[in-house]
């Protein structure tokens, strides 16, 4: 096939999105994001302790977890999630980044596989730690930029925090590539099993007032939304719009302004209508699709601006 065949040209656009160069900044707002995060719901997560040393006869093993005889232990548990945190901890300020990468991702893992070895699939941490696969092999272009590796090296290694590069931008686009998709198949189920029926029928009405009775108090949000028709379709189409269409602001970075608000905010309504916790997935869209290197120079830019304008005010209040 030849290499400027039309049925070459998806390919290639595939291929300049995700290899195109990133500042190296961005990419370690990754590292300290995402590993940020993990080290965050290792240690606020309750359930792996109360999973610990179930009975056999409760033991529903998937994926890995087949290779085990038996649910870990409460002490075992404890051991791993106190290293867990400890290691998501280092890996977020790029300390022995070859060894703490593959540790809290490992130990995340043995975890969260805990809460899917009860009979039921726990996927609230699914995407983001996702995403932390781009990370694990590029422990070393991970940790070029703001990390505490680096500190005290002098300014010349500090430079070195603004280089842009493709090393620095496919984990993060491979990323992108990975939330866009979670949000694409997840839309796409919904549209296969269902169809238009999930906009057009009560579906959503009954599920949040199904919702509302097992959270015990009656929830205001998820009552109000279902009391009125017109509002749950409108929400049931809008989540469809914004699970199939997210892939879109992959190649339109313009439409982040728009999905990236309304991905955030589908969660936070299923969070307070449902009590259902997805928000560690909101975080990581937040995490991934801002760029936080363009930020900080903002920032910067900011702050010295109105440096100057204070000190032209001073400069001004001493010659009078």
């Amino acid at each position: 096939m030849r290499a400027d065949s039309p049925l070459l040209r998806p390919v290639r656009a595939v291929e300049r999105f995700v290899f195109a160069p990133e500042d190296a900044r961005r990419l370690a707002a990754l590292r300290i994001g995402l590993f940020g995060l993990l080290a965050v719901r290792l240690a606020t997560n309750d359930d792996y302790g109360s999973v610990a040393g179930q009975p056999a006869a409760l033991f529903d093993p998937v994926s890995l977890f087949h290779l085990l005889p038996s649910m870990p232990s409460p002490g075992l548990t404890a051991v791993a999630q106190v290293l867990g945190v400890a290691a998501a901890l280092l890996a977020a300020a790029g300390i022995w980044p070859r060894a703490s990468f593959p540790a809290a991702f490992a130990l995340a893992l043995l975890l969260n596989l805990m809460l899917n070895a009860t009979g039921k699939i726990v996927h609230n941490d699914l995407v983001a730690t996702l995403c932390l696969l781009p990370l694990l092999v590029s422990p070393r272009a991970a940790s070029r930029a703001w990390s505490a590796a680096i500190l005290g090296r002098g300014r010349s290694r500090a430079t070195g925090e603004r280089r842009v590069d493709v090393a620095y931008g496919w984990p993060v686009r491979t990323a992108m590539v990975v939330i866009g998709l979670a949000y694409l198949f997840v839309g796409l189920q919904k549209l296969h099993y269902s169809g238009l029926d999930w906009v057009s029928t009560d579906n959503l009405r009954y599920v949040l007032w199904a919702s509302s009775d097992a959270q015990g108090d009656p929830n205001p949000l998820a009552l109000f939304v279902a009391d009125r028709d017109w509002l749950a379709h409108l929400f049931a189409a809008g989540t469809i719009l914004v699970e199939v269409g997210f892939i879109f602001c992959l190649p339109f970075a313009r439409l982040r302004w728009l999905l990236v608000p309304a991905a955030v905010g589908l969660h936070l309504g299923i969070w307070l209508a449902m009590g259902l916790d997805y928000m560690p997935q909101a975080l990581a869209v937040i995490i991934v699709f801002v760029n936080w290197a363009a930020l900080a120079d903002l920032l910067r830019l900011r702050a010295r601006a109105r440096g100057g304008e204070a000190r032209t005010m001073s400069t001004a209040a001493r010659s009078r």
